[in-house]
């Protein structure tokens, strides 16, 4: 499941068309110079899931904050924000195993973002 297209239309939320598909493809262009960063592509079908499901989770999540933030949004520095702490964002309250999964694909993200600024 690597990043993809149909992403973009996943994350869409519908109050602010014109911002959701601007930061959408920020962020896809990201994701997708973050999975070849980490060459995914020549890693485990499993491990390609786990870090495509968790990107693709952090990618609404950025979108949706984006949205109810005012002010204009770059999506390196907001991903690199939010995953400061060694953690990403708290997305799947309730389902610790998911959300350790979503942490350890963040702490590999944070690397690359730090590394391209």
């Amino acid at each position: 499941m690597n990043p993809n297209e149909s992403w973009v239309d996943d994350w869409k939320i519908g109050l602010s068309p014109a911002k959701e598909d601007e930061i959408g493809r920020e962020l896809l262009d990201i994701f997708r110079r973050f999975w070849q960063w980490a060459d995914l592509d020549n890693k485990s079908k499993t491990t390609q899931q786990r870090y495509g499901s968790a990107l693709h989770a952090l990618g609404g999540w950025a979108v949706e904050n984006a949205i109810e933030d005012d002010e204009p949004i770059n999506a390196h520095l907001q991903l690199l924000e939010a995953t400061a702490g060694g953690e990403g964002p708290l997305i799947y309250q309730g389902r610790e195993e998911w959300q350790r999964e979503l942490d350890t694909v963040c702490r590999k993200l944070h690397r690359f973002l730090a590394s391209s600024c």
